[in-house]
């Protein structure tokens, strides 16, 4: 766990060689000792860092891996990298397999846990964005921002900086 949360500070400071190695050393240590959760919450978060670097085929394979560990062990989990999935398969032109994807994770993390949520909702209006749906992308930015106002998300924080890029995303 240490190991990943180290990933995550590397991953926030830009310096991805070094999450990318903190990743893969938490995995080592998560199938060492068994622990299926952890093991599927460090794929997904390395899962998210490849996408973050568009090595979509790789960052594919360690979201999709991580779901199918996280459906049994942390569904809330799987629903966040869900969201990242969609994202990716949308950015490959599978606008109908993303849809779907939103529609198996909304469920697993609506209400749940309302920082992760706002993420996957400007993934979700990212994806309707790709497909040429406007209003639907819209719609996702509009509750995403009405979240992170409940939350009061923090200018600079990293949720305010994604749903910024978001909204710029969405404006071209």
């Amino acid at each position: 766990i240490c190991l990943g949360n180290l990933a995550l500070i590397y991953r926030s400071q830009g310096e991805h060689k070094e999450a990318k190695a903190h990743y893969q050393k938490a995995l080592k240590v998560a199938r060492e000792i068994g622990n299926r959760r952890s093991e599927g919450v460090n794929l997904g978060n390395l899962g998210d860092l490849l996408l973050e670097q568009e090595h979509l085929n790789p960052a594919e394979s360690c979201l999709r891996d991580a779901i199918a560990i996280c459906d049994t062990s942390y569904p809330i989990a799987a629903g966040a990298f869900r969201g990242s999935l969609a994202l990716l398969v949308a950015k490959k032109g599978e606008l109908d397999e993303a849809r779907g994807i939103l529609s198996a994770g909304e469920p697993q993390i609506r209400g749940v846990y309302r920082w992760e949520f706002v993420k996957f909702l400007c993934k979700k209006a990212q994806v309707f964005q790709l497909a040429s749906d406007s209003e639907g992308a819209a719609a996702a930015l509009n509750e995403a921002e009405e979240l992170s106002q409940e939350l009061e998300v923090l200018p600079g924080s990293e949720l305010r900086l994604l749903l910024d890029q978001t909204r710029e995303i969405i404006a071209r």
